[in-house]
């Protein structure tokens, strides 16, 4: 499935015609969690945008996560922060095969998916500041 927008031309505000925010996020929530994956492995999305995508994953991990314990919360919080990690480390394309099987059942996105996501750049200047603040 093709999204419907330039991945360097998201911006936040910016000119160029470029999408806002909340059009960016609710064009996130119509996409699968393999389209988001593949997304996040484009080396021209901005680290804004792939901290948009980690969070629509996050909200999906965490409502899924309701489900299956009946609303009852339980670890979901502890659960968001793997996933926190365990994306950037995608992204860095610093993870290790155990991690990408974890990151796989936690999405239900194929590890051969994710392999293909993953980083080869060994992180972007700025990406840590972003997500650290």
């Amino acid at each position: 499935m093709n999204v419907g927008f330039s991945p360097g031309g998201f911006g936040f505000g910016g000119p160029q015609g470029a999408m806002s925010t909340q059009d960016f996020q609710k064009e996130l929530k119509n996409q699968t969690n393999e389209d988001l994956i593949n997304m996040l492995g484009d080396p021209k999305l901005s680290p804004g945008a792939k901290l948009m995508i980690g969070k629509e994953l996050e909200e999906r991990m965490n409502a899924k996560g309701a489900e299956g314990a009946g609303g009852a919360g339980g670890g979901e919080e502890g659960d968001g922060d793997d996933l926190k990690k365990l994306l950037k480390k995608l992204q860095d394309g610093t993870i290790s095969s155990e991690e990408l099987k974890k990151l796989s059942g936690m999405l239900g996105v194929d590890v051969a998916t994710l392999e293909k996501a993953k980083g080869k750049e060994g992180g972007q200047a700025g990406e840590g500041d972003i997500l650290g603040g």
